[in-house]
């Protein structure tokens, strides 16, 4: 097993904050018009960055969400080995959902940028713009999930219930 090979979720959930971050760092360039990045030689890099990043946020986070739903169908229509704590909570459950159509959304302006940027000689304004913003909202809700599953990892009726019950 190589060093780049990720295999396990720990990976990939350590490197999603991290992207999450990124990304809303960018939306947050894009909404202030910083003139660092717009004249500067970070403009080389600029709309590589704010097309690769969104998007590798919006790959990450629907791997994700398609790793949850198999366990779910594991649950449902097989022995359910491989099912962990938490993943048939409603709140789970809702936020692979809402995640994955956000990640979707994103995605699809991530290679619409890409084929009007490097593909197509379009004139008018590049779709540039919408990765990032998309993408912003999407490192939001991954930074809130993450926060959320870490205070409730098997979701918050589990806690409530299970204080009631001791």
């Amino acid at each position: 097993m190589s060093a780049l090979h990720f295999d396990s979720p720990v990976e990939r959930r350590a490197v999603e904050p991290v992207l999450a971050a990124l990304t809303i760092l960018l939306a947050a360039a894009i909404v202030n018009e910083s003139r660092l990045l717009f004249e500067s030689v970070l403009e080389l890099i600029w709309i590589p960055a704010t097309i690769l990043v969104p998007g590798l946020l919006a790959c990450s986070v629907l791997v994700g969400v398609l790793a949850h739903g198999l366990r779910l169908g594991s649950a449902l229509f097989g022995p359910g080995d491989r099912i962990r704590p938490g993943d048939m909570a409603v709140t789970r459950i809702l936020a692979s959902v809402v995640l994955g159509a956000l990640a979707a959304y994103t995605l699809w302006w991530v290679v619409a940028s890409l084929f009007v940027h490097y593909l197509v000689a379009v004139g008018g304004v590049s779709p540039v713009i919408w990765p990032p913003l998309f993408g912003g909202v999407l490192g939001a809700l991954v930074l809130g999930r993450v926060v959320f599953f870490r205070l409730f990892p098997e979701g918050p009726l589990a806690r409530l219930s299970g204080s009631a019950v001791e």
